[in-house]
This record gives C-alpha cells, structure tokens and sequence, in this order.
C-alpha cells in the first residue's frame, strides 16, 4: 500500500518540514533493506510521495502549483481543494498529514490546536480579539481541525497537554490518539566549562557568571518580557542572561531591560546559524511561553545539561520537574524564586542540570522515528 504524506509548503527551516524529511527518508531506507533482504520479493514495493506545493522530489503529480496573484487564505485554500480531490480519487494509500485537511489515515498534531492557540493569544485582548476574528485564516483552520480530529484514525501529538486538549474538547477517544515526543539530535558527552570557557573568549563579559538562556524568534509569544521581569526581580546579580532569536522589534526589549536596570546583564544575540554552543555553555534555560505544543528549543537545552524553567502551556514543560513549572508567562514572583534558589545553590543548579538532562535523554530523532513507523505499520497490516 502506497504511502502519501501531506505538507502544504516546504519552509526549508520548518520543524515539520525537517521531521517529514528525516521520515520519508528513513522509510525508503527500510524499504530498501527490506529489498536487499529479499523480504516481500513477491510484492512491489510502496510508493511513499509527498503531496504538497513545495519541493520535496514528489512526482508532478503531487505537486501543487499555487496561483502567485491569490492571497494567503485562497492559496491555502486552493491546496485544500486539490488534496481532497486526490484524497477522493486514489483511496487505497496512507496519508499521512502534516498539515490541517479534511480528511487523512494519520494527522500528526506538531502545530497544536489553533482554536486553543487563539484563546489564549487573545485572553483579556478585546483589539487582538477583534483582529483574530477578521483573519480569514482563523474561521478555516478552526473549521477543518475540527474535521480533521473527528475523521483522522490514528492523530499523533508531541506531549499529554496537546493529548488531553484534544479529550476535553473535541470528545476525541484517547486510544485514538499516541503521544511521540519530538526527536532532538542528542548532543555527544560535553564538556560545559570548555563550552562555557569558549563562549567567554567571545563574549568577555560572561566570565564568572551563570548563565541564564532564552531561544526563540518572536519574543512576545515566547516570554522574553517575562524572562526579563522575573530576573529584574532577583537580588542576586552573579548572571548575564543570553537571548538568542530573531526578532525585529528588539530594540522594545532592549529599552524594558533598561527601564528595569538590568541591560548591562542582558546580551541580546539575535538570530543564530549554530545555538548548540549556547546550550553547552550555559545554566539555565528560561522559557516562559503563552503556548508551545512541545517546545524543541526547551528539549535541546536540556539534553545540553541545563536547568528548564517553562510554563504549563509548553508541553515539553511535562517531562521535567513540575516544582519549576510555571502556572502561566505571568507567574513573575515564583519564577524571581526558582531563579533566585538555583542561582543562590550550586548544588540544587547542578541537580537540576542532571535531573533535566536525564528527562530527555531517550528522545532521540531515531527514537521518534522508530515510533512513528510502528504507527505506520499499524495502518499497513
């Protein structure tokens, strides 16, 4: 049985876009042992294509070519419309979706839920409210998710907080749904005061200090103003905090850490081509987010042996040491606590740091991969 995986587009630096790569690769690669093995020789191998407007090698026919004069919403529309009508016309394939359709065999879930997305982006936000409603995105992705869980047979989410949205609010069966949590690149055994002895011969300025570290481009969604209220409220002054992203209203968080007297201890970084030498240097990694399905960033920083305070509303939150958990981005006075004992106790930071990385240290991208194709062989049989 043929295999079809669904993407609307091919960002090149995607998440989803990486993850549909590594799979589609690694089920050629199976099938080809299994060839060279002389398993199924009887048989002719599956055809595993990608359905999509971007370039991932498919056959033409899989390639969608969107009209460039239409707006967002039309275009996404249109490959809607075309999906479906291939949906409907080659019924005997999997499909695997990446993306929000009507109908596929498996949806996995890595954007999260865009109508819980909404919710909390606009919580006491009577303007942003207003103009969530005039974005003709909003009305259509809400619509055909709700399609989408109830017609998917088997929906893969990257943590539990995305998997109980899903029971209480859409009624899903739980045995309908498989949490996998995201495969990150396992760094090799490091050695962080190399790591941190390398960095400060860059940066001068860091020498002698804990390390706190942020990652993400769009600060607002992902809490730099609330990382820097909580250090603002810290007496203890032994830190610098490294913010790495891009974001093109910096320039605001640069006049808040002033305003809040702390810009000699804030290096704002910008976008970065390699962060791995961020994560082995620093401590700390400080992520209050308003919504992250299962944040790879918070994952690789702690597989990097650092110390993870997040929220509840990042799913990657759960798998570490829910006294560091956030209620909500806005928990200022315990998130100025849990930095204060960690920057005040070497002992409890190093504990923290080992506790952290030993959370994540199984979820390998070949590990996740292994547990998707499992998924896939399910629906094969």
């Amino acid at each position: 049985m043929n295999l079809v995986f669904v993407r609307f587009k091919n960002s090149k630096v995607g998440g989803a876009e990486k993850y549909l790569t590594r799979l589609k690769n690694a089920l050629e690669q199976t099938e080809q042992e299994s060839a060279s093995n002389g398993e199924d020789s009887k048989q002719t191998p599956p055809k595993i294509e990608v359905f999509s407007s971007g370039d991932y090698g498919q056959s033409p026919e899989f390639r969608v070519i969107l009209p460039s004069f239409f707006p967002a919403f039309s275009r996404f529309l249109f490959f809607l419309f075309s999906y479906e009508k291939h949906y409907r016309q080659n019924p005997n394939a999997i499909y695997f979706s990446l993306e929000r359709v009507l109908h596929c065999d498996i949806y996995r879930a890595g954007d999260g839920i865009h109508k819980q997305w909404l919710e909390i982006k606009a919580k006491g936000n009577v303007w942003l409210k207003f103009k969530s409603y005039f974005n003709p995105m909003n009305p259509i992705y809400t619509f055909v998710e709700s399609r989408l869980f109830a017609n998917a047979k088997i929906i893969i989410t990257n943590s539990k907080m995305i998997r109980d949205s899903l029971i209480e609010r859409f009624g899903i069966p739980p045995q309908k749904i498989r949490v996998i949590y995201n495969g990150i690149s396992l760094p090799n055994p490091l050695d962080k005061t190399a790591a941190k002895a390398n960095l400060c011969q860059k940066f001068p300025i860091l020498a002698h200090k804990t390390l706190v570290l942020f990652v993400g481009s769009g600060y607002a969604r992902k809490g730099v103003k609330e990382s820097l209220l909580m250090l603002s409220r810290i007496s203890n002054k032994n830190w610098h905090f490294l913010i790495v992203g891009k974001e093109k209203h910096q320039k605001h968080y640069e006049n808040l850490a002033k305003e809040l007297g702390i810009l000699e201890s804030v290096l704002f970084l910008g976008a970065q081509t390699e962060v791995s030498p961020f994560y082995a240097a620093s401590d700390i990694f400080l992520f209050p987010t308003t919504y992250e399905p299962c944040s790879n960033a918070t994952l690789e920083a702690a597989s990097f042996g650092n110390a993870i305070i997040t929220t509840k509303q990042n799913g990657a939150g759960e798998l570490f040491n829910q006294e560091f958990l956030l209620d909500s981005p806005q928990d200022f006075i315990k998130g100025g606590d849990i930095l204060t004992q960690l920057l005040s106790n070497p002992n409890l930071l190093e504990e923290s740091q080992k506790s952290c990385s030993n959370a994540v240290h199984h979820l390998s991208i070949q590990n996740n991969l292994r547990q998707t194709l499992q998924i896939i062989n399910e629906l094969k049989q």
